[in-house]
């Protein structure tokens, strides 16, 4: 009998259970749980088995009485590693322990998890991807250093351990246990990298796996051996592309999968450890690496299914990316969205989950809704009522309307509709748009005088020239010889012999002449 230990909100021990039923999952992917017991734990609540790996945090709370939430692995997977302002990547190094320590204080776990500062692994100088989840950052830090992470519920903290990675040699074995096996004799071998750039301008490589599974820039397997799969890698330069392929092909080089299930304490493997497995009548032989632990427990039986890597397939195309944001849950099973006791999204699917408080509160407000409403639709309907009686008094009082010209009016039943003309130069109306334009555009305007460069006004001196009441203009020769009537040079002849200067003004000579007198103007 293994019993369940169950906290408060505030993750104070309650109970230990030992009625429940617990799927537990944990690895490549899902890092979730679902647990049935009752009481229903509460949200917030912390649930485990003391002294294991098999815990996490109660999130959801299902009508059914079950419960949901992350394990422990989900956690870190909810958490992002971001590079530091102004740097590219996040860069670690030192020993293991103060490794996860600083890390998981930088997540804002370090309360509920730990790590030991004495660990044997030695984390060399290792830059995480850019916005990846914890879970999976750590998991290839430590993997890139040949180290596993192990996570055990004890003395009230969730301890993390940095181990090296173990080989389940001879352990998997037909005649000692059941279980499944798949193996591809051909996975990829030719790996060919797309980087940054476009059409002829982008980046290529390319990498090959030989026989055995060594990865290099030179080629071994061709023809029907060889089997070519593109990585597109977007947004990588030509340094980065390299290195990301070349340990893609690396990852592709897994041979098959195996699955095996553990109904007792002869075997405990961790996420990160290899096995071989070995079926002796068909002759199957691989050695993959842990990619999941399955945990079920029904009736006091705890089982432990383990998934060891995954056939190859016919991938021929795969995909990455330089400039990765991480994700909500490890291994891309995709999103997983909870508020608590509402809603729940997992692998992009919204459900509803609803608690019978909730319901309650639900058929409650709906009672009230309803009696609201039909009280609002009494009132509705007697104001309809109020509306069409004062519209009537309103067309029987308004029995006639009268205009002045440029208005007029007409009426359509309850409807009056005036209008107004504008204005001509026979009758009076509104101003129209465009005079109202041309008025605007008038100032004050004065005349100027006119001169020999000026065009403008005269006036006459009331003598020589005159106006009468008609406006019709008159010029007058005067005796006085003020009236200039020919310049100098012009010839008058006449017959009196009379200087034509008292007529005319100025200075005249007479000239010599065989019948009338002939003058000349000089001045």
């Amino acid at each position: 009998m293994v019993s369940l230990i169950v906290t408060d909100a505030k993750h104070k021990p309650l109970r230990a259970v030992d009625d429940y039923t617990l799927d537990l999952a944990y690895g490549g992917d899902e890092n979730s749980f679902k647990l049935t017991c009752l009481p229903q734990p509460e949200a917030g609540a912390l649930i485990m088995i003391d002294g294991t790996e098999y815990g996490g945090l109660v999130t959801v709370r299902n009508t059914d009485g079950s419960v949901e939430g992350p394990t422990w692995h989900g956690l870190l997977s909810r958490r992002i590693l971001q590079p530091d302002t102004g740097r590219d990547y996040l860069t670690v190094s030192g020993a293991a322990g103060d490794v996860l320590n600083m890390l998981f204080k930088r997540i804002g776990l370090d309360a509920l998890f730990t790590a030991s500062a004495r660990h044997a692994v030695t984390i060399g100088s290792y830059s995480f991807d850019r916005y990846t989840d914890a879970y999976t950052g750590i998991r290839k830090m430590l993997a890139a250093n040949n180290a596993k992470l192990r996570l055990i519920w004890a003395d009230g903290r969730v301890n993390a351990y940095a181990l090296p990675v173990e080989h389940y040699g001879d352990s998997i074995d037909s005649d000692l246990l059941e279980f499944k096996a798949s193996l591809d004799s051909q996975p990829v071998n030719h790996l060919i990298g797309l980087g940054t750039g476009e059409l002829k301008d982008r980046a290529v490589v390319h990498w090959y796996a030989d026989v055995n599974g060594n990865v290099s820039q030179t080629q071994s397997l061709t023809g029907l051996a060889e089997r070519q799969a593109v990585y597109d890698y977007s947004n990588a330069k030509p340094d980065e592309l390299n290195t990301e392929t070349r340990k893609k092909l690396i990852e592709l080089q897994s041979q098959g999968g195996v699955e095996v299930t553990i109904t007792d304490n002869t075997l405990s493997m961790d996420v990160g450890d290899t096995v071989t497995g070995r079926d002796n009548r068909l002759g199957i032989t691989l050695t993959v690496p842990v990619a999941k632990k399955i945990v079920k427990s029904s009736g006091g039986i705890l089982s432990v299914d383990y998934e060891c890597g995954t056939a190859s397939g016919d991938t021929t195309s795969l995909s990455g990316s330089a400039e990765s944001n991480g994700s909500t849950g490890s291994g891309g099973s995709g999103a997983y969205y909870a508020d608590g006791v509402t809603i729940t999204m997992r692998n992009n699917t919204f459900s509803a989950v609803v608690t019978p408080s909730r319901v309650d509160d639900v058929e409650k407000t709906a009672k009230d809704a309803y009696t609201l409403a039909s009280n609002y639709s009494a009132e509705i309907g007697k104001a309809q009522q109020d509306s069409i009686a004062a519209i009537a008094a309103a067309a029987m009082n308004v029995a006639s309307i009268t205009t002045a010209t440029p208005l007029s009016a007409s009426r359509n039943g309850q409807a009056v509709h005036i209008t107004a003309t504008e204005a001509t130069a026979e009758g009076s109306g509104l101003m129209s748009a465009a005079d109202k334009r041309k008025l605007d555009g008038l100032e004050n305007y004065a005349l100027p005088a006119a001169t020999i460069a000026t065009l403008g006004g005269v006036r006459p001196d009331g003598s020589t020239i005159t106006v009468n009441e008609d406006g019709v203009i008159t010029a007058h020769a005067t005796s006085t010889g003020n009236g200039i009537l020919f310049p100098v040079g012009y010839v008058v002849m006449n017959t009196t012999g009379s200087d034509p200067a008292n007529d005319f003004g100025g200075v005249w000579e007479e000239r010599p002449s065989l019948g009338a007198h002939m003058w000349e103007r000089t001045g």
